[in-house]
């Protein structure tokens, strides 16, 4: 012995390799579920469905039209790319609000159909009454004073029964502000509009019109018997 002493605790060949065979096999199953799982499917953007379309308004501009006479007809949609009417009586767009006049024969049934982009419907139906003896729509109105802003401002309805309504109409000569009071809604920049309202009394309404310096009134009553 040369005064040095050195031990060294002897492994054997075998077991050196079942040990690191234990802590190699379970790191790869770990491994190998990890790189086994199945991916996460990948979300598709989901298309947006277009929104359906809606009727917002579809009345008569009156209870009853005298046989000869001619009725006013409403309508409003919305989010529909056209409309049409059953029976075809007058060709409509697709607009927030809008007043037409046609010539009934007879009393009958007029659907409003609004279809959307993605090919929906909206259907809605209203009675056209035909009877004699109904206060007359197409009385003249007086002619407007020279340079007047407002040309016509009628009711289709002078009269009508309690939680009836009618529907007053204005024609602009040019571009103007207009109010009309009592309110009975948004006016907007139309030179023409139409606006149903339902007075629960007597009322007289007055619509006055706006431009530059010049300025327009008119008036008409629509009596509650």
């Amino acid at each position: 012995m040369n005064g040095s002493f050195a031990y060294s605790m002897p492994f054997p060949r075998r077991q050196s390799v079942l040990f690191r065979m234990a802590l190699w096999l379970p790191l790869s199953g770990i491994m190998l579920l990890v790189s086994c799982a199945p991916e996460s499917p990948r979300q598709e953007p989901v298309a947006k469905a277009p929104p359906a379309p809606r009727i917002v308004s579809f009345y008569p501009g009156q209870p009853a039209v005298a046989p000869g006479d001619k009725a006013q007809v409403c309508y409003g949609v919305e989010n529909a790319d056209t409309v049409r009417l059953e029976p075809d009586v007058e060709q409509i767009r697709p607009l927030t609000t809008k007043c037409f006049w046609f010539e009934p024969e007879r009393s009958m049934k007029l659907t409003l159909i609004a279809t959307g982009t993605g090919g929906e419907e909206a259907r809605e139906t209203i009675d056209i009454t035909v009877r004699a003896g109904a206060p007359s729509t197409t009385t003249a109105a007086p002619p407007a004073a020279e340079g007047a802003l407002i040309d016509t401002f009628i009711a289709t309805s002078t009269s009508i029964r309690p939680g009836g309504g009618s529907t007053v109409c204005y024609v602009l000569r040019e571009p103007a502000t207009v109010t009309l009071q009592p309110a009975s809604g948004p006016l907007d920049a139309d030179l023409k509009k139409c606006i149903l309202v339902r007075p629960k009394a007597t009322t007289r309404y007055t619509l006055t019109a706006k431009a530059g310096n010049k300025s327009d009134s008119a008036s008409v009553t629509i009596r509650v018997e």
